[in-house]
């Protein structure tokens, strides 16, 4: 399951030498409606960084992240 998306920002970057790119935030809303969930990118060369998590506590006794397709491709599962 995915939810709602409710932000999203893009914001470059000069690099760290090898060259520049940018950093991408993405929150969604959470089942519940308490909480978000926050799915981030670095896309800078050399220091590409992808995670995708729960910010929610009840959320987060109730669901998983299945990020097996990718993170960008994240899914809520039941427990």
């Amino acid at each position: 399951m995915r939810t709602k998306l409710i932000s999203s920002t893009k914001e470059g970057h000069a690099g760290y030498g090898a060259g520049s790119g940018d950093t991408e935030r993405y929150e969604y809303l959470c089942p519940c409606e308490k909480g978000i969930i926050v799915e981030e990118h670095d896309n800078i060369p050399g220091f590409r960084d992808h995670d995708v998590w729960i910010e929610c506590a009840e959320c987060s006794l109730n669901y998983k992240l299945d990020t097996s397709k990718g993170i960008r491709s994240w899914e809520l599962i039941k427990l």
